[in-house]
């Protein structure tokens, strides 16, 4: 298999197919388009859990369980490192952890940390820790037929910083560091939990984190777990001029690379949404509808072409 996040097919026959269902606590399980758990806890909230093992693996946690409606509390990190692999090092993995944690206001309450023949460079999966309200169901499963599309901020935000981080040198040969850092922004723009709040408070029931894939990948997941089609306006997708370059200069498609930072979220009206989330500093935009078929179409100046199942991130080709 090919590195990265494994194929839906391979997903549904030989992970999700095999995972029993038993324990009444569990209100949400594993699915596509379902990147957050949640269990049933006490009083007014339940306890929700999210796992990844990016760089930015803190980010993606707390985007993934923002847009399950949860309030992010604590992260455990687990991580394995090669025998050749230096203590200073390991010391630099932990800190760039805490700094994520630090950003986004959670605490590390615990992990695991080894030595392993087994691997090669380091590998670190981060789990998030959440509480949500009862009351409240935000899921990808509850997108509806005939809901506006709406799409915050723009693509590529996360992909572009790891292409940087791998490739910084062979860009600054072609582009200024002014460019360069124009593209990557501020790693704050990696955090979805300001947008995801305005949604929830003003009725949104279905929001998707853009993360591995791009948003390709999240608009399939999306209308998968909702079992909606899509008719999207390739025009409207916001992209950087300078995040389109640098990925040009890579030979890797925008639209089809990691982008945490980016929202998708369903809703009946979306210009209401779209408004308030102007109102409050950030860029949203509506890019399609939601159809009653599972027809997932993405029109570009008139030409009418069919999303496909998400291929690997172009990340890993990097």
């Amino acid at each position: 298999m090919n590195t990265g996040k494994i194929s839906n097919s391979i997903l549904k026959r030989s992970v999700l197919k095999l995972i029993k269902h038993g324990r009444k606590e569990v209100v949400s399980g594993p699915g596509i388009g379902m990147d957050c758990g949640i269990i049933e806890g006490k009083e007014n909230n339940n306890i929700a859990l999210a796992t990844s093992d990016n760089m930015y693996g803190v980010y993606r946690v707390v985007n993934n369980l923002s847009a399950s409606g949860a309030e992010s509390v604590a992260v455990m990190s687990n991580i394995i490192i090669p025998n050749d692999f230096e203590e200073k090092n390991l010391k630099l993995v932990v800190y760039g952890i805490q700094e994520q944690c630090s950003d986004l206001n959670v605490q590390i309450i615990g992990g695991h940390t080894e030595v392993s023949d087994a691997v090669t460079r380091p590998v670190v999966s981060i789990t998030g820790v959440g509480y949500v309200e009862k009351n409240i169901s935000i899921s990808s499963k509850n997108v509806k037929p005939n809901q506006d599309v709406i799409m915050t901020k723009w693509i590529g935000i996360e992909g572009t910083r790891l292409i940087a981080e791998l490739k910084r040198e062979e860009i600054l040969k072609i582009y200024s560091a002014d460019f360069l850092n124009q593209a990557i922004g501020k790693t704050s723009e990696m955090s979805v939990v300001e947008e995801a709040k305005i949604a929830m408070q003003n009725g949104i029931t279905a929001m998707h984190d853009v993360s591995e894939g791009g948003i390709f990948g999240a608009l399939w997941d999306m209308a998968e777990a909702g079992k909606v089609g899509l008719e999207i306006d390739f025009k409207k997708i916001n992209v950087k001029q300078e995040i389109i370059e640098i990925c040009e200069l890579f030979d890797k498609n925008p639209y089809e690379i990691t982008s945490s930072g980016c929202l998708l979220m369903t809703y009946e009206n979306g210009y209401d949404i779209v408004k308030k989330l102007r109102e409050n500093g950030i860029s949203a935009t509506i890019i399609g509808r939601t159809t009653d078929t599972n027809d997932k179409i993405i029109y570009n100046n008139g030409e009418k072409r069919y999303l496909e199942t998400p291929k690997r991130d172009e990340i890993y080709t990097v």
